[in-house]
């Protein structure tokens, strides 16, 4: 291989020689297009075209086009059609934080026509690789890292060509040698994808139990929320998050609670106000998001996840429980009217936005016995539901050791 501006290196690691090549060495950039969303279509067409949105957040590392669905472009459209092939790489050159950068591989193009779309960089190896390596190595925290000083932005983030340019690329000088490590990654890959496809059924399984369980019966009233609470519901506390402390409460804001429901515990923080003790969350509460993207996003505190003070941006509602059961309630806030209520009556000029009055106008069907609410039914309810909730809950703590373990992984193999 020709030596690249004198930066083209070799050094050993467990017995394996690896190269090192700027980034501009090792590739070509080819022409990629500019068609937005409005320009591509799920359906059909010649050609299809791989959007920046999809390589950050629908694509894995190895883009495998025969398991894979990519846009097709409108036959009326006039692009550029340099055309990918097996082993070209597509980069996102902007996000909207530090994942600007990621790529694909693209993998299995066969006899299909696709070309690089809206902010990507198309890139072409000069050398042959084995197959499965860039799209990790250029991936991993050994590549990502040396893009850091330079991407640039605030609201939205970027990298340009003169900056990648002078990133390396590094592998070892042996095709078996690349081969395992594409093939012990692509092995840990498809043990997520299926831990992921195993949560997806089971979600799927709780919406079908939910429409069926929650489905207004023989004796079940529509209520107002209001009617079954026991205090007016009420604002957390506006304060400065500080570095986790076990001495202290642990924070809880709407970024920290997942579209199911839980409390993530990904980025765990702190909240140091002598007021804190007041906005203490009990058992049987209830919190929403009050505005922004995620309003109406509820969660149901757990004493399993420690001792929690509720932000600013969330308000609490505390059911009168000898009428209406937490557990219960929850529920009802995973379902498609909720959604569809939240959707309705968040409309702002501004942010969406629900407060706590609007919320007590919140109407649902519940079971009822007689002249009263049955709690029994209620239970049995929450109980079926909070049983798949389980297996769910655990299922993703599967997936996130995997995640980890590939990460390790990455980090090892991936090394000079």
């Amino acid at each position: 291989m020709a030596k690249a501006d004198g930066h083209n290196e070799q050094c050993t690691m467990d017995n394996v020689q690896w190269k090192k090549v700027r980034f501009d060495d090792f590739f070509s950039m080819l022409p990629t297009n500019t068609l937005s969303r409005d320009k591509l279509n799920s359906q059909r067409g010649t050609y299809q075209n791989i959007h920046y949105g999809d390589v950050l957040i629908k694509y894995p590392f190895c883009l495998d086009c025969d398991k894979y669905d990519i846009p097709y472009i409108n036959d009326d459209v006039k692009f550029n059609a340099t055309e990918v092939k097996d082993g070209d790489v597509i980069f996102a050159d902007t996000a909207e934080d530090d994942t600007v950068g990621k790529c694909v591989e693209v993998l299995n193009v066969g006899d299909r026509k696709i070309v690089s779309g809206l902010h990507t960089y198309f890139c072409r190896p000069k050398y042959k690789l084995a197959l499965g390596y860039l799209g990790y190595f250029l991936n991993s925290n050994h590549f990502h890292d040396q893009l850091l000083p330079y991407i640039a932005g605030s609201k939205v983030s970027s990298v340009n060509r003169t900056s990648i340019a002078c990133t390396y690329i590094s592998y070892p000088d042996s095709l078996p040698a690349q081969r395992r490590i594409a093939a012990i990654l692509s092995a840990a890959d498809k043990v997520i994808e299926q831990t992921r496809q195993l949560i997806g059924k089971y979600k799927s399984i709780k919406q079908g139990m939910m429409e069926d369980l929650l489905k207004p019966k023989e004796g079940w009233k529509k209520v107002r929320l209001g009617d079954y609470l026991k205090q007016k519901p009420d604002y957390g506390i506006n304060a400065p998050a500080v570095p986790y402390d076990n001495h202290l409460p642990t924070y809880l804001r709407i970024t920290d609670i997942t579209e199911d429901g839980y409390y993530s515990k990904k980025d765990i923080v702190s909240v140091a106000s002598p007021e804190a003790w007041k906005y203490l969350m009990e058992e049987g509460d209830l919190v929403f998001a009050r505005t922004g993207a995620s309003v109406g996003k509820t969660y149901l505190y757990n004493p399993n996840d420690g001792v929690l003070v509720f932000a600013g941006f969330l308000i609490r509602v505390r059911t009168n429980e000898d009428l209406l059961l937490p557990e219960f309630f929850k529920y009802q806030t995973q379902t498609p009217q909720y959604k569809n209520w939240i959707a309705a009556n968040s409309m702002r000029t501004g942010q969406p936005g629900i407060n706590g009055n609007e919320y007590e106008e919140f109407s649902f069907y519940m079971p009822y016995n007689n002249e009263s609410p049955d709690l029994p039914e209620q239970r049995r309810i929450a109980k079926i539901l909070s049983g798949i909730d389980r297996k769910i809950e655990a299922e993703e703590k599967v997936l996130e050791k995997y995640e980890k373990m590939k990460k390790g992984l990455m980090e090892r193999l991936l090394g000079e």
